[in-house]
């Protein structure tokens, strides 16, 4: 249920990030077409598209003449609990983390501390496949060639994870710069890069220069004891609860939990910058790369559209943009499991919109919300690959897995470390004669047996599979996510 306004806190922390005006619910939103919708009819509607969907909850803020004019939170945070989501509510960022390191580079690159269009080899003073997480490049002379403006338009060359190929290996796929191709090892690279020049962690850095600065008191790329009284858990398709990950190390592609509200103070920063700092924000926000792929993802973003089919679509410094009769609009998307976000901003009009749910039924929902919030009809949710809703899509949920014993010898012998990607590791411990697994050595999941070498936890819908070789020793782990692979090996 969406929380009633005005509240006394809510009204002050918006007119903070730049609301002129308490909300009401006969507040009218101005929307790009030039009609407005009113809180009360934005509310019932978000609430009906919502239950029709079965998306779980909603943060959203809407962004009016460069301020936020309408914050606001529907649904669960966990419908297992039935416990509503408020506006401080925090959500997992998924992919919006990489737009708020991308302003981060930007913000070093002002002060000299980096420079985007030096190899990156040059800060780590040594060739990339030296590195123990880059051996995979050896050979290949234009990983040396990479820099951070590569890296934040995503034309590495990189896929978007090495565990998605089939080899599990890192490649470079094209030569870098020549073309889009969106790439989480591009800013994993990065993150190692300005830790390594700065000597500072990627929490401490985006703490002191932004989140303070901002007032984004509510974000964090690492999980913070504050959050434990107030934050959403994600939901599968099926609307069931699933278990928050809650990360200990930050991850510029993919940690950051934050709210709507505080989000949106980032988006006004950038349409009210001015000075130095707009050069900045217009540089980073300026075309790199037209995108020429059929889609973001799968099959289609390695096919090319035809020369009559340009979409005027192509990517900024850590932001998609596109032409529209609006306007320049940029925007990013935010996808975990059991999280879905989309933001985008029309820079002309200072109108924007942030969505972040706690749902994997959001994305079939999102333009619906995104036209009715501020009259979008311009964002490219096709080519991101967002599909319709489809009333006949949901189904009854699978049967949940059944746990059986294993003799503890057998369990035993699973004990050990893990490596993939490189230098990611997992453990496996043995407690109580009972099997336990963590990707940080702090917040470990038990595993259940649905055979000999076959194990799930009741966290989430992953699967490990444990692999032996013919002798029966235990030579590696499969981490199977939503139909994919990802394989480890034993190290210890």
């Amino acid at each position: 249920m969406f929380m009633t306004r005005p509240r006394v806190a809510t009204v002050m922390l918006l007119m903070l990030i730049g609301c002129t005006e308490p909300i009401g619910s006969q507040q009218r939103l101005e929307r790009l077409d030039g009609t407005t919708v009113s809180a009360e009819k934005l509310e019932a509607s978000i609430q009906e598209i919502m239950d029709k969907a079965g998306v779980a909850g909603l943060s959203l803020a809407v962004i009016n003449d460069s301020s936020v004019v309408y914050w606001g939170a529907f649904g669960a945070r966990d419908k297992d609990t039935g416990v509503a989501n408020d506006e401080e509510t925090v959500f997992a960022a998924a992919s919006f983390s990489k737009t708020v390191f991308a302003y981060l580079v930007m913000l070093l690159a002002e002060e000299g501390v980096i420079d985007l269009d030096t190899p990156l080899r040059d800060y780590l003073g040594m060739p990339l496949h030296e590195h123990p997480r880059y051996v995979d490049l050896a050979g290949d002379e234009r990983a040396d060639l990479i820099t951070a403006r590569m890296v934040l338009s995503h034309t590495t060359g990189f896929p978007n994870w090495r565990f998605l190929r089939d080899d599990g290996r890192l490649v470079i796929m094209f030569e870098p710069s020549s073309r889009f191709s969106y790439s989480g090892e591009g800013i994993a690279l990065l993150q190692l890069v300005i830790e390594e020049i700065t000597r500072r962690g990627l929490e401490e850095l985006a703490q002191e220069l932004i989140f303070e600065p901002l007032g984004m008191s509510r974000t964090s790329y690492v999980w913070q004891e504050e959050f434990e009284t107030n934050h959403a858990v994600p939901h599968d398709e099926y609307e069931r609860s699933k278990q928050l990950r809650k990360r200990h190390e930050a991850d510029a592609a993919g940690s950051m939990l934050t709210t709507a509200g505080d989000y949106a103070r980032l988006l006004i920063t950038l349409l009210d910058a001015d000075g130095p700092r707009a050069t900045t924000v217009d540089a980073m926000l300026e075309p790199q790369i037209a995108i020429r792929s059929r889609s973001m993802f799968g099959p289609g973003s390695r096919l090319d559209r035809d020369e009559d089919e340009r979409t005027g679509l192509y990517w900024c410094l850590g932001w998609g943009g596109f032409e529209s009769e609006q306007g320049r609009a940029f925007f990013h998307t935010g996808h975990d499991f059991g999280w879905q976000n989309y933001t985008v901003t029309y820079r002309d009009r200072g109108i924007g919109v942030v969505l972040m749910s706690n749902s994997d039924n959001f994305e079939s929902v999102s333009r619906e919300i995104a036209e009715l919030a501020i009259a979008d009809t311009y964002s490219r949710f096709a080519w991101l690959g967002y599909p319709r809703f489809d009333p006949n899509r949901r189904r009854e949920p699978p049967p949940e897995p059944i746990a059986i014993d294993v003799e503890p010898e057998i369990l035993e012998a699973y004990v050990g470390e893990y490596r993939f990607m490189g230098d990611r590791t997992v453990v496996v411990k043995m407690e109580e004669q009972r099997l336990y697994i963590s990707t940080d050595a702090v917040d470990w999941a038990e595993l259940l047996a649905e055979s000999e070498t076959r194990f799930f936890t009741t966290e989430d819908d992953t699967r490990f599979v444990f692999v032996l070789d013919d002798a029966g020793r235990v030579t590696g782990l499969t981490i199977e996510i939503d139909g994919i692979g990802i394989a480890a090996e034993k190290v210890r």
